[in-house]
């Protein structure tokens, strides 16, 4: 009997991981002497960011909002380091980790109150070479002050790549002329896309070894929602230098958008032997281990996570862990990682499936009792 109920329990694990969970709002009433706020209140954070050896920051240093391990807006810092990124977009809410990653694309929105749950949201700053701090943002209301502090950049270390391709210096004077161009185009407010596409097109016509041309032409087709051009250009650019390790940090997200799990998993590996500090990379590839049952290893790349302190801006570490386990029959650590990522996340969208799994497991005594929760 036991054994029957316990594996309708696994069967459950299985159901909860299988479908995509989605976000459930909470409706609280309103009076109706409450006024909604003007949405264009809460328009933008902002913030500066400074070098640890106390150098100006680079004009090329770019600040990102990433929500859900996906990066939602970007702000290229000014002469001074200050940024400003501006909220903007519809909310998905919060994804479940273990499932469709791809929803999760765009900026929560504020709610009737002016009050926008931003808890699995960080800022970040973003230079070839270089570790950034990061900031959480939180729940924040439009009548807050947007100043959110301080972004400190270091030199990065144990890197065996590089962030700038040599074939950059060695490029011929015409494909290079278009790439300088396209760099400058990139940078304005309202970028000539499809225009920056024909140049950089030009540029790997003339020079087919120009991994950087390469890099910023899939950027560009990404942005121009063109998945699949995108990723033959950065695959272009890894096979002319396998060790321009920012390469890896775009084509891993993509490939996990296209459910490209073993793609994930290979380039992930990868970009992370160049680069062991990149969490964002160790967190897909956590996932995408869990995602294709390959369970020991997902629990090897989430530790990883946890053992470099990395939960508050991936919670969805404890989750994979609680998953991994779980499908390996461990409910005790198993319990153990769901409880940590509840208290991380709260609100995410698996939380009321997850609790209400750790209950049962409660009820047929597989798991201990919460006791500090009592």
């Amino acid at each position: 009997m036991a054994r029957t109920r316990l594996g309708a329990v696994l069967a459950g694990l299985s159901a909860l991981l299988a479908q995509v969970l989605v976000a459930q709002q909470a409706r609280t009433p309103v009076s109706e002497a409450v006024v909604p706020p003007d949405p264009v209140t809460l328009a933008y954070i902002s913030g500066v960011v400074r070098m640890t050896d106390g150098t100006l920051v680079p004009k090329e240093t770019v600040v990102e909002l990433i929500c859900d391990g996906f990066p939602r807006a970007t702000d290229q810092v000014d002469p001074q380091g200050e940024f400003d990124i501006e909220l903007s977009g519809r909310g998905t809410g919060l994804v479940d980790a273990t499932q469709d990653w791809g929803r999760a694309r765009d900026i929560p929105q504020a709610n009737h109150l002016g009050v926008v749950n931003m808890n699995n949201c960080f800022v970040r700053a973003e230079l070839p070479g270089h570790q950034s701090s990061q900031i959480h943002i939180g729940t924040r209301s439009m009548f807050d002050n947007p100043d959110i502090g301080e972004l400190v950049l270091s030199k990065a270390e144990e890197i065996l790549g590089h962030a700038i391709s040599p074939s950059t210096a060695l490029a011929p004077k015409k494909a290079a002329q278009h790439y300088e161009w396209s760099v400058k185009e990139v940078a304005k407010p309202r970028s000539n896309l499809k225009r920056m596409a024909t140049r950089l097109e030009s540029a790997v016509g003339i020079d087919p070894s120009f991994a950087a041309a390469w890099h910023l032409l899939g950027r560009v087709r990404e942005s121009l929602g063109l998945p699949e051009d995108a990723l033959d250009a950065y695959r272009q650019a890894l096979a002319t230098d396998p060790y321009l390790y920012p390469v890896y940090t775009n084509i891993v997200p993509l490939l996990v958008g296209t459910g490209d799990m073993g793609g994930t998993i290979e380039m992930g590996e990868k970009g992370l032997e160049i680069n062991p500090n990149l969490d964002e990379l160790r967190f897909f590839v956590a996932g995408a281990y869990l995602r294709s049952g390959q369970n020991e290893q997902c629990i090897e790349k989430a530790l990883e996570l946890v053992e470099r302190g990395a939960t508050t801006t991936y919670p969805q570490a404890h989750q994979f862990l609680g998953a991994a386990y779980a499908n390996l029959g461990n409910f005790q650590p198993s319990a153990s990682h769901f409880r940590q990522f509840l208290e991380l996340s709260p609100e995410a969208t698996a939380a009321d499936a997850i609790r209400k799994q750790i209950a049962e497991w409660e009820g047929l005594g597989v798991i201990a009792p919460d006791t500090a929760a009592r």
